[in-house]
């Protein structure tokens, strides 16, 4: 007979997820609301990485917590100024060469969203991949968000803000380009960030067919191993996990991950004791 947690460890995600959809198109273009109900999902996600967690040890502090308050803090403020900047400067280039969009928005919300979400992927996961060739400068501004040996629901903010630049310019412009509605560039927008908190949370969630589809923690745990086999895998930045397949870098084996080959291929190269160092690093090697 099915106990609670197995039944939230299989169902838990896909309701709350559709339950964000749901409220999202009822409200279409209401940041308060959507930005509301994200946090207060987030919160939902928190607890239950206490009462269904994938690995227990996750949930206790350790010496990264300090760094990881420091880009919560950043994060929420530099990806919106950036995606208003990018939105800005694209359609100023597209006016100034006479560049004329497709004007998606005579197209239903629901295609347009769709539409968004299959695209805004695409170019994170180039950089995301080109960001693990070598230990050039991508890779050491990447770095920094695979540095902790642990995942919770923290690391999702945990990137260098050039990491952070980038990866909210490719998911956005494909949308702006396209001349999709604002209402719909919020939603892809809202879900992709929905889902990328949620696939680095300490839940133990299983997804089954669904990880074929969305890039959520079961399958995004792996691309965090410190075995280049199995983390030059699973690159999918945004809510789908389409493009891993596409490209053929989806990596999802029956085994359980070991929990304890979470980390940097390379450790001892990084500035892990100074946070100024961690920020200089994609400059200056600082180590």
């Amino acid at each position: 007979m099915l106990n609670l947690k197995t039944v939230v460890k299989r169902l838990g995600f896909p309701i709350l997820f559709f339950a964000f959809v749901w409220i999202l198109f009822q409200n279409p273009g209401n940041v308060w609301i959507g930005y509301g109900f994200l946090s207060f999902f987030a919160f939902l996600g928190v607890l239950l990485e206490r009462f269904i967690p994938f690995e227990k040890k996750w949930n206790l502090k350790d010496s990264d917590l300090g760094s990881d308050v420091v880009f919560f803090l950043i994060q929420p403020i530099l990806a919106p100024l950036t995606g208003s900047l990018i939105t800005l400067i694209t359609i100023q280039l597209m006016n100034y060469y006479g560049i004329v969009s497709p004007n998606m928005q005579s197209k239903s919300l629901s295609f347009q969203v769709i539409l968004g979400m299959f695209l805004s992927g695409l170019i994170p996961y180039w950089l995301h991949r080109f960001a693990h060739v070598g230990d050039g400068f991508l890779w050491r501004a990447h770095s920094i968000h695979h540095s902790p040996k642990r995942l919770y629901w923290m690391n999702a903010f945990r990137s260098h803000p050039i990491n952070t630049i980038w990866n909210t310019a490719g998911l956005l412009l494909p949308s702006v380009f396209l001349g999709m509605s604002a209402e719909a560039v919020l939603i892809v927008g809202l879900l992709n960030n929905f889902v990328s908190i949620f696939n680095h949370m300490n839940i133990d969630f299983r997804l089954g067919f669904l990880n074929k589809i969305i890039n959520m923690n079961e399958l995004h745990r792996w691309h965090h191993s410190q075995i280049p086999s199995e983390g030059n895998n699973n690159y999918s930045s945004g809510a789908l996990s389409i493009w891993d397949q596409v490209f053929g870098s989806y990596f999802f084996p029956k085994r359980k991950m070991d929990s304890q080959s979470v980390g940097l291929f390379n450790p001892e190269s990084y500035p892990s004791r100074s946070l100024i160092k961690q920020f200089l690093f994609p400059i200056c090697k600082c180590s």
